[in-house]
């Protein structure tokens, strides 16, 4: 019997079907298509890929590692969501002490980066901490627009970032601004 909330897709919104998803989607920004990462897989068509990617089917346990690999997925990560999505009532990061977050969040990021958030970096999980820890991101982060302008601030004034503008330098932008 299908399931009203999910239809087709039953499989829809599970950490595996976000990877793949997502790596399908870097990799058609990359400039591969749907059907060459299909065939270099060994499959006919695309259309598998493309039910397993929108969560209509599951995706083979058997090929996991190797559609990881093809996409630039970390195929440990991208097994054990697919371990997951085949075994839903199996609390697989307790049996195996893994630490490991199944939340869609987590997996759209890791799926982003290309790897566990683990494997990132220091300095970017750094700065993923701090975004987190934020309580009001919006006022700490900049948006993109604003870049060229702090950047021009810490040209000029290369303490700014430590110490700030003095009350001199700010009252000169805001006259400045205000004009």
């Amino acid at each position: 019997m299908q399931n009203p909330e999910t239809g087709d897709y039953p499989l829809r919104g599970t950490r595996a079907q976000i990877m793949l998803e997502e790596a399908l989607k870097g990799a058609q920004d990359a400039g591969r298509s749907q059907r060459q990462v299909a065939h270099k897989l060994g499959y006919k068509s695309s259309v598998v890929l493309s039910h397993m990617a929108a969560g209509r089917v599951a995706i083979p346990i058997d090929r996991a590692e190797d559609i990881a690999s093809e996409l630039g997925m970390d195929r440990h990560a991208f097994l054990l969501a697919v371990l997951e999505q085949r075994l839903p009532k199996v609390d697989l990061k307790s049996l195996f002490n893994i630490s490991y977050s199944s939340d869609r969040t987590v997996g759209r990021l890791e799926s982003i980066a290309g790897c566990s958030l683990d494997d990132l970096p220091a300095e970017a999980r750094g700065i993923l901490e701090e975004v987190v820890a934020a309580r009001n991101p919006r006022r700490r982060w900049l948006a993109p627009a604003e870049l060229a302008t702090i950047e021009l601030i810490r040209h000029l004034r290369p303490d700014s970032a430590t110490s700030g503008l003095s009350e001199d330098d700010r009252i000169a932008v805001e006259k400045a601004l205000r004009s």
